[in-house]
């Protein structure tokens, strides 16, 4: 029996089903589970817990009284609007202009303090002494500051508590610019040398919704290797050399950047469902009395988008990863963004892009066409040599080799095309669903979305869809049309038994993200093209 057609699509669903599989493995979000943040609580080796984890420990020194009340600080800059408290000088919000939750009219904008209740970016204190992470500062004078363009402003807090050992902090923001400085100094005022650890604290959730299968939580770089770190239960802990450390969904994230070149130590875990806990240690240092230690730092609270990404250095362009498909979704994203730039729709950019692929695979798909007509033409003597050799399946192959070689013939070819685009695929899917350049990205009428599943409302509701996915059912029909077009020596049987495959593969995308569809779709009818040209040359 001719398998060739047959185990083209079989090889494609099963890397399609076993790529889903690995992908829910390594990146669905585990289910949430609540006690699994006071077991590691519990447990955990790292130190003191800063006061909004470590319950029931009484603060010292008590805050004076005039300081019951405190200030908040607003930073507005064309980017981002940020609003700093002076209880511990941390991000009471953070806010980018650029983007906003979702495409509805009264949509908010994109809030990265994300996890409120479990602590404010970014926490700074001794890991002697937790609750200094929330004391009072006393902050500049200005409580409203406006940047624009290159501006740039450097904010002070200083400690307005009394304590043996105190943290001075400094910001200093730009006004386009998601990367911003923090200076921190460590004073000794008392009368005995201090030895202890400084340790920033960061907690975030998903800042948006978002696919199940992308990675949100922490991440650092080590300066070589990008490291995802994907928590179910418990901690993990990381030391030596560090670029960066961040949490990030989708995109967007929160990084923190040591300036100095030391050996970090960091520490990770789930609190309760996606909110997470990261922990950056400095080495342990002593401070005698009246004596200060600085250390700096830069923090990029923004888009994980490669312009700013790379503008910032130390690496953190590493944050935006594709997965295994990264060399080749690196030049596709590249690819997209060339032709944006020329026809302003990303939607035209993927026709355009779908092109070019085809146009680089031409030859390839020739040659596969050339095969498959051949081996339809050769279908008959196939047949022949199966009945006469049908109780010698040894025989059978020798002769069934013969054949191709006296032909010239590769019976494979007909899958080589498809399976040449696999990864071109899979590395468009995660370009669409991570690039944030793709979202809320319009194509046109109804289509106002290219990295969610097409939906054409019309005034009623379909269950399960909610809406009609036009673009995914006029890829079947093309795809069945392809089909239909294409050589085959299938018998009758197998014949029918393929026009399901266009079936399967419309629900099979239904979900996916429309400007996938859209490639598929153009690609199709690329194919079709493309099979007419042949068909006629092969006339002649």
């Amino acid at each position: 029996m001719e398998t060739r057609a047959l185990l083209a699509i079989v090889i494609s669903v099963f890397i399609l089903m076993v790529f889903n599989w690995w992908y829910a493995a390594h990146y669905a979000p585990p289910p949430e589970k609540r006690p699994v943040a006071a077991k590691a609580s519990r447990k955990s080796p790292s130190g003191p817990a800063p006061p909004e984890v470590k319950r029931g420990r009484k603060p010292s020194p008590p805050l004076p009284a005039k300081l019951a009340r405190v200030r908040d600080i607003t930073v507005d800059t064309d980017l981002f609007r940020a609003v700093i408290t002076e209880a511990g000088a941390r991000f009471k919000s953070f806010v980018l202009k650029d983007y906003r939750q979702d495409l509805s009219p009264d949509s908010p904008p994109v809030e990265l303090v994300s996890a409120p209740k479990e602590g404010l970016p970014v926490e700074v204190y001794l890991a002697g002494h937790p609750e200094l992470a929330i004391y009072p500062y006393q902050g500049p004078g200005r409580t409203n500051w406006r940047l624009s363009g290159p501006e740039r402003a450097g904010l002070d807090f200083q400690p307005a508590y009394e304590f043996p050992v105190r943290i001075e902090k400094s910001l200093t923001f730009r006004g386009r610019d998601y990367l911003f400085d923090l200076t921190v100094r460590v004073v000794n005022h008392g009368k005995k040398p201090v030895r202890d650890r400084l340790i920033l604290r960061l907690v975030e959730a998903p800042f948006t919704r978002s696919n199940r299968y992308i990675f949100k939580g922490p991440a650092f770089y080590d300066g070589k290797r990008l490291e995802e770190v994907k928590l179910k239960k418990g901690l993990r802990e990381y030391q030596g050399a560090l670029s960066w450390v961040a949490y990030e969904d989708a995109y967007f994230l929160t990084a923190i950047l040591p300036a100095e070149d030391l050996r970090w130590r960091v520490t990770m875990r789930r609190l309760s469902g996606e909110r997470h806990e990261i922990l950056l240690w400095s080495p342990e240092f002593s401070l005698e009395p009246g004596r200060s230690r600085t250390f700096r730092f830069a923090l990029y609270f923004g888009p994980k988008k490669t312009e700013n990404l790379k503008a910032a250095g130390h690496n953190l362009a590493a944050a935006l990863h594709f997965g295994f498909f990264d060399p080749v979704a690196k030049p596709l994203l590249w690819a997209l963004k060339f032709f944006h730039r020329f026809v302003g729709n990303y939607g035209l950019a993927i026709i355009l892009l779908t092109m070019l692929i085809r146009i680089l695979f031409w030859p390839l798909n020739h040659l596969s066409y050339k095969s498959m007509k051949r081996m339809q033409e050769i279908q008959p003597l196939i047949q022949r040599l199966r009945e006469k050799y049908k109780d010698d399946p040894q025989a059978l192959n020798r002769e069934l080799m013969q054949v191709y070689r006296t032909y010239k013939i590769n019976p494979f070819s007909g899958c080589l095309p498809m399976l040449i685009q696999i990864p071109v695929f899979f590395a468009l899917y995660k370009v669409l669903l991570q690039a944030i350049e793709l979202r809320h990205a319009p194509f046109f009428a109804w289509i106002n979305d290219l990295s969610a599943p097409d939906r054409l409302y019309l005034g009623f509701h379909i269950p399960y869809l909610h809406g009609i996915p036009v673009l995914t059912l006029l890829m079947g029909v093309s795809m069945y049309v392809q089909q239909r077009l294409s050589p085959t020596s299938l018998d009758p049987t197998q014949a029918r038994l393929m026009l399901i495959m266009p079936v399967f593969f419309t629900v099979l995308f239904v979900n996916f993200p429309s400007g996938l569809v859209l490639y598929w779709l153009v690609n199709n009818l690329l194919s079709i093209v493309q099979q007419l040209i042949t068909n006629k040359l092969q006339a002649r």
